[in-house]
């Protein structure tokens, strides 16, 4: 996700006018990278944040993912305003991830992994 966000961060639109092209482009990349990310997260990850007792967390990267979701489809008649809102709010949930989702399905894996060798 942070190579999509750094190539954002890198186009500057010259004119209004090549507003259109650069949403396109992001709406593409959306559709292609940042939509299967998310049904996967939604699928297995926010699960298992739920089952380790962190059910606000998960609530909070859902809420997310439906807010770019909506940022996405707003693309279609682009500001530049709105292609800073998007990759400031592709930022955020990337140190979401990085900061706090990881860390605690490592360690739900971890714990699980415990209880398993205990087990055995």
């Amino acid at each position: 996700m942070m190579h999509f966000v750094s190539a954002i961060r890198e186009v500057t639109p010259e004119t209004e006018a090549d507003l259109p092209e650069i949403a396109q482009r992001v709406r593409r990349v959306f559709a292609s990278d940042l939509e299967p990310h998310f049904v996967e997260e939604e699928r297995y990850a926010l699960p298992m944040l739920r089952e380790a007792g962190h059910a606000a967390l998960a609530d909070e990267v859902f809420a997310q993912h439906e807010k770019m979701r909506a940022m996405d489809r707003a693309l279609d008649h682009p500001t530049t305003a709105m292609l800073i809102e998007f990759v400031h709010m592709l930022e955020k949930h990337v140190e979401l991830e990085e900061n706090e989702v990881w860390d605690v399905l490592d360690a739900a894996l971890e714990a699980g992994d415990a209880g398993l060798s205990a087990n055995a």
